[in-house]
Parts: C-alpha cells; sequence; structure tokens
C-alpha cells in the first residue's frame, strides 16, 4: 500500500493527474496534502494564498481519498524536514511505500524531498511535467514583449543561499579498499547494461569478468559486490530454485550508462 505526500504550491491540475495517476495503479491508503501556512504581508503571502488555495480545490476534488492537510512553512528548512520526516518514518513502520509530489513545491522543499527519500528505503520523489513548459513566457523571441519579459526574470533579486542538508552516506568511495571496489562495481554496472540489463547467476557474471570457472572463493566476492549495488539501489536480484537473477534498477541503468558513456572504460 501507498502514501502520496503532495507539497501544494501555485500548481493545481498537474498534482490533481499526479494522484489520480498513481490511484489507478496501486491502493493509496492516505493523502496529505501539504500547504502553505506562513502569514506574511510581503510577496510571500502570494505563495501562500496560491498554495492553501490549491489544497482545498485538491481536497475536494479528491474527497473519496478522504486527504489529511497538513500546514507548512514550505520556506523553512527544519519546518519541511520535520513534516516529511514524520509523515514517512510512520508510513515505514507500518510497511508503506511513500511517493512524494515536488511538482509544486519551493525550490527548499524539492530539496528537503530529495533529502529525505535518500534516507528511506521506502520513499520516492516524483514530479508532473507540463504540457506546455514555456506557458508562462511572454511575447515571442525577437518581440519586445519577451525582450522585457526575459530582461527582468533573468535579474531577479535574491536572498542568501540554504544549503539543503544531506545524509552522510554517499555512493562514491571513501578508502583506498572502497576505491577499489567500487572500480569492479561499476564495471559490473556497465556489463550488465552490454548483456541487457541482467543475469542469469552469479555464475554468469564470474564468467563475463573472463574467469573460467566459477569457483567458491569466486562466488564469495562476486555475492559480495552483488549485495553492495543491491544495498545502494542500483541492482535487485531475485533468487530462484537453483539461481540467483540479478537486474539493473532504473537508477541503475542510468548510471551505468553515464559510466559506459563517460567516466569509466569497461
Amino acid at each position: 500500500m501507498t502514501v502520496i505526500i503532495c507539497l501544494v504550491g501555485n500548481y493545481l491540475q498537474r498534482p490533481f493527474d499526479g494522484v489520480r495517476y498513481w490511484s489507478r495503479r496501486m491502493g493509496i491508503t492516505r493523502l496529505y496534502l501539504l500547504y502553505s501556512n506562513v502569514e506574511a504581508e510581503d510577496e510571500t503571502a502570494v505563495f501562500s494564498y496560491m498554495s492553501r488555495r490549491n489544497a482545498e480545490d485538491l481536497r475536494r476534488r479528491l474527497e473519496i481519498l478522504d486527504p489529511i492537510m497538513v500546514g507548512y512553512d514550505p520556506m523553512d528548512h527544519k519546518d519541511v524536514f520535520k513534516k516529511l520526516y514524520g509523515i514517512v518514518s510512520r508510513a515505514r513502520d507500518e510497511g508503506e511505500e511513500v511517493l512524494i509530489d515536488i511538482t509544486s513545491a519551493t525550490n527548499v522543499a524539492q530539496g528537503v524531498a530529495l533529502t529525505v527519500a535518500l534516507m528511506f528505503r521506502n520513499t520516492r520523489v516524483y514530479t508532473v511535467p507540463s504540457r506546455r513548459p514555456a506557458w508562462y513566457v511572454r511575447g515571442r523571441i525577437g518581440e519586445k514583449e519577451f525582450e522585457e519579459w526575459f530582461e527582468k526574470a533573468r535579474n531577479q533579486p535574491s536572498l542568501e543561499p540554504i544549503e539543503i542538508r544531506l545524509p552522510g552516506y554517499r555512493l562514491e568511495p571513501r578508502t583506498k579498499y572502497e576505491e577499489r571496489e567500487w572500480e569492479m562495481e561499476k564495471r559490473l554496472l556497465v556489463l550488465l547494461r552490454e548483456h541487457g540489463g541482467a543475469a542469469g547467476s552469479i555464475s554468469e557474471i564470474i564468467r563475463w569478468f573472463g574467469y573460467a570457472e566459477a569457483t567458491s572463493t569466486l562466488r564469495n566476492r562476486f555475492s559480495r559486490i552483488v549485495r553492495r549495488l543491491e544495498l545502494k539501489g542500483l541492482i535487485e536480484s531475485e533468487k530462484g530454485a537453483k539461481m540467483k537473477a540479478i537486474r539493473l534498477t532504473d537508477f541503475g541503468d542510468i548510471l551505468a550508462e553515464a559510466l559506459a558513456e563517460g567516466e569509466f572504460e569497461a
């Protein structure tokens, strides 16, 4: 079962379509609508108004899911983290998957959502693209109206940067030993992609690396490599009656393609 957290901002239709998309594909146990409850008199009041109004409209449109309204400050790093962490942590304890919609979120909220997703294995993040990505642009290229809009848009004043705090774990190695093992792991990712994204067994992978025989020592070593890549979310395995099938995850396939085209040469 799945929990959806929708970070509601200035869009209505796209988050609505996103919830409908997932509800047709999986059971939705809870829907959280996080909206801005910040009382302000400056320009941020406009975002709060749009966020609250869209959240109310989403609640009415999606009343069959009995949405849970949660107020928060989408520009406060700590407040965003605490709200998301509490919801995701509860879902993990109850054995539920979590989807976080960042389609309409502030930049700060988007960053925090990704941070939380890196901390919990039950959590994924999605966005709903617009059919007309440049709908807000005024005028056409070469026209005075466009040039005036473009000049104003690209010179908007800013506040001080806000660093998005991340968990300490990274895919990249920290020690010489980890560097050597990471090279082996990267090579395996590339080889998996070259062979259609999957291997039928550990023994098959061992042969890809040029070994004539899959000895018990080699099987133990490559089993550890596979396990590490599983923990990193880059491959998944399924044990059958006699062998263990291994395949790239979606992210593993993206990384393998990047490695094959640039960073790593098999």
